[in-house]
């Protein structure tokens, strides 16, 4: 089912490095009374806005806090790119969020994610994980940034994955079994990202690498931020079995573990500031806060 809600939306200017042309999507009015901004599924039970006062240096007043819960239906909010981006452009697209400590819970035997990105409104579905009952998944044409805080006796952790899934590859053998999975690419790092610290978090799409990297750093003041130790990891696009994708909005992406239950495999309520997609392959944090218009 689709809802409509709001965000407010700015047209920002763009660093050098960047193309002139950028949008940029804030929190500073209520996201249920303009209906430019689009909720698949099952999200409105996870988001709930604030008119708060700027909570950094360089914030915005308002924000927008939302609930990953591993056990609930699976939802998004999105809003549209200006333009439809594909595998051929470059583009660099950047969130800037905080994680609560307030109820925290990442099961050690357990795997999810705090994430966003960019996506098809028309081929990407709401079943990120597959479950028991169906391995297949059917998120295809979606690239995201995503944090799985869940720290294993067995794997390790937390990790920090970029993941790119392409267009549906139905002729692939294993297609009725694994769905989007058999066009899927990601990478991975081993890092801890802070609690209750503003964070600038950086997903580049270069075609000419063939990758797709995500990095975060911590904001530490209205221009500056520092680069959380390990947060950097890289996709490579060659995983892909068949590379091609447009995605034409970019959100929050709320999925349900279909392989999960009680206790939850991953409970986080997420502050978020800005969201921002600008064409061009590379930028520096500092560029991205300019044109966040930070304060």
């Amino acid at each position: 089912m689709r809802f409509r809600a709001s965000l407010a939306l700015a047209i920002v200017l763009t660093p050098p490095a960047l193309a002139a042309e950028g949008r940029a999507v804030f929190f500073g009015s209520d996201p249920f009374s303009d209906p430019t901004v689009v909720l698949d599924g099952q999200a409105a039970q996870r988001l709930a806005w604030r008119a708060d006062p700027p909570a950094f240096g360089g914030d915005r007043p308002g924000s927008l806090r939302v609930l990953y819960d591993s056990r609930l239906p699976a939802g998004r909010i999105g809003f549209a790119l200006g333009r439809p981006l594909t595998e051929d452009d470059a583009f660099v697209a950047a969130a800037v969020f905080v994680i609560s400590s307030e109820g925290f819970e990442a099961d050690p035997f357990g795997f999810f994610q705090i994430s966003w990105g960019l996506w098809n409104s028309g081929a990407t579905g709401l079943e990120r994980t597959g479950s028991f009952e169906s391995f297949a998944g059917d998120t295809f044409e979606l690239l995201e940034a995503g944090y799985f805080p869940n720290v294993s006796p067995f794997f390790g952790g937390p990790f920090l994955s970029p993941a790119a899934f392409g267009a549906a590859q139905e002729e692939h053998p294993l297609f009725d079994l694994f769905g989007s999975f058999v066009n899927f690419t990601f990478g991975s790092a081993e890092a801890a990202l802070p609690l209750d610290r503003p964070l600038l978090a950086i997903l580049e799409h270069r075609p000419a690498e063939g990758t797709l990297a995500l990095a975060v750093h911590e904001i530490t003041g209205p221009h500056s931020v520092s680069a959380v130790p390990g947060a950097a990891a890289v996709a490579p696009l060659a995983g892909l079995g068949l590379r091609r994708y447009e995605v034409d909005t970019i959100g929050l992406t709320l999925w349900h573990d279909g392989f999960g239950g009680d206790p939850p495999s991953l409970r986080a309520e997420v502050v978020f500031h800005a969201l921002v997609a600008l064409t061009g392959d590379r930028a520096t944090p500092e560029e991205v806060l300019r044109a966040l218009g930070a304060r």
